[in-house]
């Protein structure tokens, strides 16, 4: 009706909707028929609005511009209740236990968008205070009274081998018997550097061949092949394990254990579910720990 209003009859706004002049023209006799008016008067080889058609037009512009606004901000509602929960892990990048926890964290908080943040692997404290992570798993020991610490569950540092490694015939494993070969690792925390540098004082030791790879299933691999052994916190590789990939024995006679942990600002968990994701964490610890 707009556009025939506008080009002056049906051919020049058929041409324009991209449509055929007979379907323009009954489109303009079906409304005319339903209404029981005319909403057009030809003057001078051109259709004009009667005074029907003009309050019509006027009205259904109204609408239209009315539902066009509705759907913008019925959109942004949504885009505005959409939250996001970023997530890292410290050291490792090990998120196998994520499926444990996704699918009823998302029945719970339809408009929760989890992402890992790798980038903060290296850092997840610093970054929580920073504002970029919402939730961190540590091992490390943290003070800061900004933060809320959760415990989730203990686990302890293990030598991870390929199943045909001699070592697998042994319970546990010392420092010493690694002094001969590559270990690979992640980079370690300030806390669990110092409590291997502590641990090679006390053995008599000399450092160890590490060597720093930041992904945990390039560590898998390369003991796969059997180019060196692996040094890291048992839950990370328990899937591996749990598919005869990998050997495990404990890193020293007593083990060197450690405590995992949920932290997070009091903010954040006023606005997102991050102590819910802490305690499903929780409640289904990961393979191995």
């Amino acid at each position: 009706m707009q556009a025939i209003a506008e080009e002056g009859g049906p051919t020049r706004a058929a041409a324009r909707l991209h449509l055929s002049q007979s379907a323009v023209s009954h489109q303009l006799a079906d409304l005319e028929q339903r209404l029981g008016v005319a909403l057009f008067t030809r003057v001078r080889r051109r259709l004009q609005l009667t005074p029907a058609g003009r309050r019509l037009l006027d009205f259904s512009q109204t609408a239209l511009s009315d539902l066009a606004r509705v759907e913008r901000e019925i959109v942004d509602v949504d885009v505005r209740t959409r939250e996001r929960l970023r997530v890292s892990t410290e050291c490792f990048t090990c998120y196998h236990w994520l499926p444990l926890v996704l699918p009823e964290l998302r029945r719970d908080h339809p408009h929760v968008d989890v992402r890992i943040a790798v980038e903060a692997t290296r850092r997840p404290i610093a970054s929580l205070l920073d504002g970029a992570l919402e939730l961190a798993i540590v091992s490390s020991r943290v003070r800061d009274k900004q933060l809320v610490v959760e415990h989730l569950f203990d686990d302890e540092w293990c030598v991870i081998l390929p199943p045909s490694h001699p070592l697998c015939a042994r319970p546990y494993l010392r420092a010493t018997d690694l002094a001969s070969l590559p270990v690979f690792a992640h980079e370690a925390s300030p806390q669990d550097a110092k409590r291997m540098r502590d641990l090679l004082i006390a053995e008599q030791t000399p450092m160890l061949e590490f060597q720093v790879v930041p992904l945990t299933e390039a560590i898998v691999e390369l003991v796969k092949a059997d180019l060196g052994v692996g040094l890291m916190s048992r839950w990370a590789v328990s899937p591996y394990e749990a598919t005869g990939q990998i050997v495990t024995r404990r890193f020293t006679k007593s083990g060197l254990r450690e405590r995992w942990s949920a932290v997070y600002r009091p903010d954040a968990a006023a606005r997102l579910p991050v102590a819910r994701f802490a305690e499903l964490l929780r409640d289904r610890p990961p393979l191995g720990a």
